[in-house]
């Protein structure tokens, strides 16, 4: 007999996605640079393209963890109305 399906977490996820915020962005740029630099090897212009893209990359990786960082408080907060003060005490 299978056993039943427990719920997830959510503390659990909460904590693998903040634990993920520190791989972001040095991923980001790593994967940035490294292209730009097999581009640079390809075209013998070394410096120019490893420069561009790294900086693309970085760019990358800070909109990465401004949107994860948005949506992780959109999640703590939980829906409009639905925590204390004027709007959500059902009075």
């Amino acid at each position: 007999m299978p056993e039943p399906r427990r719920e997830p977490d959510p503390n659990l996820r909460l904590l693998g996605d903040v634990l993920s915020f520190g791989w972001v962005l040095p991923a980001c740029l790593a994967a940035g640079g490294g292209l730009g630099w097999l581009l640079d090897r390809w075209l013998g212009s070394f410096p120019a393209a490893t420069a561009v893209l790294g900086l693309l990359g970085f760019a990358g990786g800070l909109r990465q963890l401004l949107r994860e960082a948005e949506r992780l408080e959109g999640r703590r907060k939980g829906p409009p109305g639905s925590g204390p003060g004027p709007a959500g005490d059902g009075a």
